[in-house]
């Protein structure tokens, strides 16, 4: 019985790295993971994950600045999307280090024509890349609604089940600390 692999069509990937770390305490994306930053280990995955090209929203010299301040993740998709040359988005969080290149290529593979995440998690998440999409954010934003979330159920994404402990978000220490176990250990691979 041969096996169809659906052929993933060309993408970029924005990498979301623009938040304050509050939480933290220190910039994220500065984090160190096996020897290189946690923006560049993002990359990295976005890269291999076969991206056309990586867009990074950083509200620092040298990345993509949001055009309007203090509005989250929506007022960095919004910037990227002036500079994103394909037709598919892959937004992914600077926060989600084990996440693997098997479950982002799934997630593109399912989105197709339209958006797609995984349940109960709105980030990563892939976006049709299209004038409507720009004027969605822009409305959504307008009547104060700032979240991913609002932004996928508006446009019906597909949701597929969580890939283990892959969306493990890191915005504490602690939760920095459980990442790097989970790594050296590689229990986050064990369920996928």
């Amino acid at each position: 019985m041969t096996k169809t692999v659906t052929k993933i069509s060309p993408f970029s990937a924005l990498i979301l790295a623009g938040g304050q770390s509050s939480r933290m305490g220190q910039d994220k994306a500065l984090l160190n993971l096996n020897g290189q930053s946690l923006l560049e280990h993002m990359q990295q995955l976005a890269w291999d994950s076969g991206a056309a090209e990586v867009l990074i929203s950083r509200n620092q010299p040298g990345f993509i600045a949001d055009q309007t301040q203090q509005q989250g993740p929506l007022a960095g998709i919004l910037a990227a999307l002036e500079h994103c040359h394909s037709a598919q988005l892959l937004v992914l969080p600077i926060d989600t280090p084990l996440l693997s290149v098997f479950s982002l290529q799934r997630l593109l593979q399912h989105a197709g024509a339209s958006a797609a995440c995984f349940a109960n998690s709105p980030l990563p998440c892939v976006l049709p890349v299209n004038p409507t999409l720009s004027a969605l954010i822009h409305q959504l934003l307008q009547n104060g609604q700032r979240s991913v979330k609002a932004l996928l159920a508006q446009l019906n994404a597909v949701s597929l089940p969580v890939p283990t402990t892959e969306l493990l978000n890191t915005n504490t220490p602690q939760d920095w600390q459980l990442c790097l176990s989970l790594l050296n250990t590689g229990e986050h691979y064990a369920k996928a």
